[in-house]
């Protein structure tokens, strides 16, 4: 009986001792698994980077109509775009960590761009630059979540709101035109009061200026009530826009 009860005690200990093993086994794993989930959020920071240097050269050069330029910025945002997605959609940055659409949007983000290219392929230069707009959306709803505005963000905002002045312009309603007016004053203030990027130089408060002597133009149209004029202003406004945005706009990040 005591020879009985001896064979259960080593049987037991045995099986605690192989549970205890697998335990540890289990825990290295554990340990091994989060260490290859680190991201490297410097990196992060620099592909993105690239991809909105691309991303505002590609806006930039579709509207120009240059076909090589758009060709060569489409097919880099796409790569970059694309290897962020491969790369960090299953392990997002800590600026995105908590953030259940993030690995959706970033794939969103490549289709856009895939898009564009597609519109490219076929010659038709001008759906290749509109089929690049939802990226401004797309981001800004992003970083709107996540709490991480930036001077982009702002000029994402601008836009949006100067796009629809200029629509309702082209449309000969002056009177829509100026109900436009405080808005883009009130989002322009916001651009300025933003932390300026990394891009600013010494000529980036000259350029911020730039826009708000257009406004204050187009301001002055409106009250004139020539609609020409008005159309006119709308377009310079646009073309200032434009200016700030291509030196210093940032969308994707």
């Amino acid at each position: 009986m005591k020879l009985k009860m001896l064979s259960i005690c080593l049987l037991l200990t045995l099986s605690l001792v192989i549970i205890s093993g697998c335990m540890d086994e289990g825990t290295e794993n554990e340990d091994i698994t989060t260490t290859d989930m680190v991201v490297n959020e410097t990196e992060f920071t620099e592909v993105m980077a690239e991809a909105n240097t691309a991303y505002v050269k590609a806006l930039v050069s579709t509207s120009q109509k240059n076909v090589s330029a758009s060709r060569s910025s489409i097919d880099e945002l796409v790569n970059k775009l694309t290897y962020v997605s491969d790369t960090y959609g299953e392990a997002p940055p800590e600026m995105y960590a908590n953030d259940k659409n993030w690995q959706s949007e970033i794939k969103r983000a490549v289709l856009i761009a895939e898009y564009s290219q597609e519109m490219l392929d076929e010659n038709d230069i001008e759906s290749a630059h509109d089929a690049l707009e939802p990226m401004r959306d797309l981001f800004f709803g992003l970083h709107e979540r996540n709490n991480v505005l930036h001077m982009g963000d702002h000029l994402t905002m601008f836009h949006m709101t100067m796009e629809e002045a200029i629509t309702a312009a082209n449309a000969n309603d002056t009177e829509l035109v100026a109900s436009y007016i405080p808005t883009l004053e009130e989002q322009w203030q916001d651009v300025k009061n933003a932390t300026m990027p990394e891009s600013a130089d010494s000529n980036y408060n000259q350029s911020l200026a730039t826009v708000d002597t257009a406004i204050e133009v187009l301001d002055d149209s409106v009250a004139t009530g020539n609609s020409t004029l008005v159309q006119q202003d709308a377009e310079s406004l646009r073309l200032a826009f434009a200016k700030v945005f291509a030196k210093y706009g940032i969308v994707i990040s």
